[in-house]
């Protein structure tokens, strides 16, 4: 890993772009799937913190060396 010539591989464009992807679709699924259970107001936006929290901590380990 460390012999590698760039940090990332697949390029800045593509890399944004995944990201933007996962954070956008990981709450929006959870705001759907929180809404057709039958959370509203002060839960369903703990739901979705949740899950940007766990999505951050998810990308931060599977960076690592």
């Amino acid at each position: 890993m460390a012999l590698q010539p760039k940090i990332i591989a697949c390029g800045n464009s593509v890399a944004s772009f995944a990201m933007a992807i996962r954070f956008l679709t990981g709450p929006a699924v959870m705001a759907a799937a929180s809404i057709a259970v039958g959370l509203r107001g002060t839960l369903l936006h703990v739901a979705i913190v949740q899950v940007n929290y766990i999505l951050i901590l998810f990308s931060l380990y599977t960076h690592l060396p």
